[in-house]
């Protein structure tokens, strides 16, 4: 079942990246009040995402919960579903450099981005919960 779940999430995520792009590119972006707002929690959940990975990397999944206790997954789910846009945020509206003009080479590394965190949340999630919800060290 989780096999079905990825084919036709990683689709989704696809889809999803090169369209919040393109609008962040050729909306958004020219919206001078609005940087400001959307720059500043992009940079705070790219950060949160490194320390997410760099922590899963380096304790694992169930050791990194551990010192944390449940906010650990409340911000791994929020990391999961904003990174990818938040970095499309950072790489775009500083409005420097080739990401801007290149918005295409954005859209390559949000979608590659976006589909390791799709897995990357399947990973942590069988770990911390087993596969189907039941068995892992945290299931209910």
């Amino acid at each position: 079942m989780e096999i079905l779940g990825l084919a036709l999430a990683i689709p989704a995520v696809l889809a999803a990246n090169v369209l919040y792009v393109l609008v962040v590119r050729f909306a958004l972006a020219r919206v001078t009040a609005l940087r400001r707002w959307l720059l500043w929690p992009s940079y705070l959940v790219v950060v949160l995402a490194l320390i997410d990975v760099f922590l899963v990397v380096t304790l694992g999944a169930v050791a990194a919960r551990m010192p944390i206790g449940p906010a650990f997954w409340v911000s791994h789910s929020v990391v999961f579903f904003f990174a990818a846009p938040a970095l499309a945020n950072v790489l775009i509206m500083t409005r420097k450099g080739i990401w801007f003009r290149c918005w295409y080479a954005t859209v390559a590394v949000c979608c590659v981005f976006g589909v390791f965190l799709l897995f990357f949340q399947v990973v942590v999630g069988d770990a911390l919960y087993g596969p189907d919800g039941i068995g892992g060290p945290f299931s209910p």
